[in-house]
């Protein structure tokens, strides 16, 4: 006897945007460049630590001197007595922007209060730094605090319409929600303002597989594997649709991939197993629904038919549709 099991492949992993140059001091510029350098490369540790040094540098107080009319007429505009304007500080732009790449290089790391304690210091500098506001919103997210998300990214695409990232990013949110039609517009216009941004495509592929369309998911995955090889959670995708139609050789080969880029993905081991189990492979199938349910407890009630169906004697399959 078959049992019908409802798939829930959506994940939301964020865009970012490009970490955008400055007109600082040579030294502040220099290790703004290498922690950009070494965040692009994965070096998060050391990538803080020249956004720290660039900080550090690019904020010390400049303080104004008589004869140096070009900081008086700077300071004019905040103050008109001798003693105030002796202790006016002029803050480089680099700060704000540096604070932003470090709170990349913290949200990566998944220290989400220095991430967001950054981000609104840069905002506070820079209120126009349209980055700022895409990064904050993932930070948000991140915590939990959704509205407060689509809000960023909304205030993104206001200040910035022809960014693709906050598109990107609040589609797939609006996706979780099951806004799909909302969803599917904002990853489209993304994919009209960059038609290489990979994680358009991905989302993009789940809203299909809502839409129960199957082969618009695939094309979707495609583009986003071509586009960008290590996106576990596309493989992954594209896993459940093959998984759907019981090409289960396809589906593990996808599913094996999405482990290999992330060996913690709780949900590929469960698919995988559920694929396994439907080639009559049932000791290995309860091996990976084991390991799934190690990484996350909550796939336990989940877990529970397929791993009552691995155990019965013959093992059954389980029949699989997308909603």
């Amino acid at each position: 006897m078959s049992r019908r099991i409802t798939l829930r492949c959506i994940l939301f992993l964020f865009s970012t945007v490009a970490l955008a140059q400055g007109q600082p001091s040579n030294s502040a510029n220099k290790y703004f460049e290498q922690g950009t350098a070494k965040y692009n490369r994965g070096d998060l540790d050391q990538a803080i630590a020249d956004f720290t040094k660039a900080i550090e540098i690019s904020s010390q107080p400049i303080h104004h001197k008589r004869n140096d009319e070009r900081l008086r007429t700077a300071a004019n505009s905040f103050s008109n007595t001798e003693d105030e304007l002796s202790n006016i500080t002029i803050i480089d732009p680099l700060t704000a922007l540096a604070l932003n790449g470090r709170g990349l290089a913290w949200l990566k790391k998944g220290q989400i209060e220095q991430a967001l304690n950054d981000f609104e210091r840069a905002l506070r500098i820079r209120p126009g730094l349209v980055e700022a506001y895409v990064n904050r919103g993932g930070a948000r997210y991140a915590q939990g605090d959704n509205d407060g998300a689509l809000s960023d990214w909304t205030k993104a695409i206001e200040m910035n319409s022809k960014l693709a990232a906050p598109y990107v990013n609040r589609g797939a949110a609006l996706l979780k929600t099951g806004k799909v039609d909302a969803a599917v517009a904002d990853l489209d216009k993304a994919i009209a303002l960059d038609s290489k941004e990979a994680k358009a495509y991905g989302h993009r592929g789940f809203a299909s597989i809502l839409r129960n369309d199957l082969d618009g998911a695939i094309a979707d995955f495609d583009a986003a594997i071509k586009l960008n090889p290590q996106l576990p959670w596309v493989f992954e995708g594209r896993g459940c649709v093959e998984l759907v139609r019981d090409e289960l050789e396809q589906a593990i080969a996808d599913f094996d991939q999405a482990i290999a880029l992330n060996p913690q993905f709780a949900v590929a081991y469960m698919k995988r197993g559920l694929a396994l189990l439907n080639q009559g492979r049932a000791t290995e199938a309860l091996r990976d629904f084991a390991q799934a349910q190690t990484l996350d407890a909550n796939l336990k009630e989940r877990l529970g038919p397929m791993i009552e169906a691995a155990r019965s004697s013959p093992p059954q399959r389980i029949k699989v549709t997308a909603n």
